[in-house]
């Protein structure tokens, strides 16, 4: 679930998680309610666009890192500093995952639990890789899709296809040591490795397999810098939680809102908590502003 080695994270943490989507079982179903219940046809990506076209034309600056924030102006204003220029506001929220927070400069520093919380924080690894087939072969020998193994190299594959637009995928995830050398290979090689699983777990030939794939498509985001190098959600070594506290990620800091999914009270580490979070974080700006 979260790409990592259970002796690498904390069991009390883990059950937090569990709990913020309604336990483990909840988080794992794909029935109604449940996290793994609705897909979006046209990609999650049609969230982002939609969005964008109702703001105002130039207000979403795109390639614009930021570099630092200063919450010390003293005159009622904050700076955020980028490689360009500086851009002034009442309020920030921040929704980047806490380990990009650590390539940002914060005046005056994060507050000690915030910063613990945000050093200590790591991924591991965690990716899915579209296998995208000419026919659902393994629907035909009467299997759902649905797999898991702990042997790898994917954990769990899950039927993912869209009948309505003739699209025959298997999605893998991988995660954890065998994801990791999964990632260590050629293109070919990796694709040759899920089609063998793949063969193997619905009881047919590696080529009958290999005949029905068309491509694979897969993104690592353990190579992008944005999303702190790892995906879906950051973990806690043990014994920081329950020092920290679960709320001092969250909590406002002077003029400064924190928001993303890992700051979310529910559904922690899914699409569902992050806009939570953004809706919690707007909550509290509004208030303010109001006050």
């Amino acid at each position: 679930m979260l790409g990592q080695e259970p002796k690498n994270l904390s069991a009390l943490y883990f059950l937090n998680y569990c709990k913020s989507g309604g336990g483990l079982l909840q988080m794992r179903s794909d029935r109604k309610g449940g996290g793994q219940h609705l897909r979006v046809r046209q990609g999650m990506q049609l969230f982002s666009h939609g969005l964008a076209k109702d703001m105002p034309e130039d207000v979403i600056k795109l390639e614009t890192s930021v570099t630092a924030i200063n919450n010390n102006t003293g005159n009622g204003a904050m700076e955020v500093h980028t490689g360009n220029h500086v851009i002034k506001a009442r309020k920030v929220i921040t929704t980047v995952p806490t380990p990009v927070l650590r390539n940002i400069s914060f005046s005056p520093v994060l507050p000690e639990g915030k910063r613990t919380w945000v050093e200590a924080t790591t991924y591991g690894y965690y990716t899915k890789a579209m296998m995208v087939f000419s026919s659902p072969f393994w629907v035909e020998r009467g299997f759902c899709g649905l797999t898991q193994s702990f042997t790898g190299p994917a954990g769990v594959i899950r039927d993912t296809s869209s009948p309505a637009d003739n699209k025959h995928i298997l999605t893998c995830f991988l995660g954890g040591t065998p994801g990791f050398a999964w990632s260590d290979l050629c293109t070919a090689d990796r694709e040759k490795a899920l089609l063998q699983q793949i063969a193997l777990l619905f009881g047919v030939g590696e080529e009958i397999a290999e005949k029905e794939f068309l491509q694979m498509v897969t993104y690592e985001w353990s190579k992008d810098e944005y999303s702190g190098h790892g995906c879906p959600c950051t973990v806690l070594p043990p014994g920081v939680l329950s020092k920290v506290g679960g709320g001092s990620l969250r909590e406002q800091w002077n003029d400064v809102h924190f928001a993303g999914t890992e700051t979310a009270g529910e559904w922690k580490g899914y699409m569902e908590g992050a806009v939570r979070s953004g809706e919690r974080a707007a909550k509290e700006v509004i208030k303010d502003l109001q006050g």
